[in-house]
């Protein structure tokens, strides 16, 4: 028996003494991921995208899962910016199966549902004419979300997408879409009260709503908001060099 709680402490010790390895991993994939952001050099991106399948090929958990889900929804919106279409359709595919094994997780449920009506507005971008079919679902994927959790600024994130990129018609409203940016802004920040997170999805947040702003006609707003983002980080090329000048 003595023997029984001996391995039993070696083993607590040994996961205790991997927790600040594996936050400065996972730490290190967060800045990369931001610099490639702010940069505008993607090539990071791909490469990060790689280790993290490795990584989650060797430990499939959750958490691993999710880190890799989101470092792809971020690529395959930059993949569309840059009309890869082929390439954003393959990764929304292996996308789609990470979301959909993080649904059946009840902690993760409400965020994967966010990231499955996500990839379901990347599809509709691809092939506009299937928007009657996967609109529909993929609104309902982010009420869903949000009433697993009303709090979750994943799931705000993507109403707020919704919002700003939809049709009127189909309920696009940009001013809707800059209050629902706000209030995950807010529930970030509320997260992280000692500073404002270098994530790359946090500083994006922000521009969406500055672009969400302009869309609704308010410069001034618009204006406000992408010098706010200068504040916090000036080497932010795309607001630096083509949004703030254009405003």
């Amino acid at each position: 028996m003595a023997k029984g709680f001996l391995l039993v402490a070696i083993f607590s010790i040994l996961l205790l003494n991997q927790q600040p390895l594996m936050a400065s991993i996972n730490d290190d994939f967060d800045h990369r991921l931001y610099v490639a952001f702010i940069s505008g050099n993607m090539a990071d991106w791909g490469k990060v995208l790689s280790e993290l399948e490795a990584i989650v090929s060797k430990n499939p958990s959750a958490s691993n899962r999710f880190r890799l889900l989101h470092a792809q929804y971020g690529y395959i919106g930059y993949l569309l910016g840059v009309n890869q279409t082929s390439i954003a359709k393959q990764l929304i595919d292996k996308a789609e199966k990470q979301a959909n094994i993080l649904a059946s997780i009840p902690t993760y449920q409400s965020t994967a549902k966010a990231m499955q009506a996500a990839l379901l507005a990347y599809r509709i971008s691809i092939s506009p004419y299937k928007a009657p079919f996967l609109g529909p679902k993929s609104a309902s994927l982010i009420d869903e979300a949000l009433a697993l959790n009303p709090t979750n600024y994943f799931a705000l994130i993507e109403k707020g997408n919704a919002r700003h990129y939809a049709p009127s018609i189909v309920g696009g409203n940009p001013t809707e879409a800059v209050e629902l940016y706000r209030k995950a802004i807010e529930l970030i920040e509320k997260e992280n009260p000692v500073s404002k997170p270098q994530k790359w999805w946090y500083i994006n947040t922000y521009t969406q709503m500055g672009l969400a702003a302009q869309k609704a006609g308010n410069k001034d707003l618009a204006k406000k908001i992408y010098l706010t983002i200068l504040g916090m980080e000036p080497n932010y090329k795309w607001v630096r060099e083509e949004l703030l000048p254009k405003v």
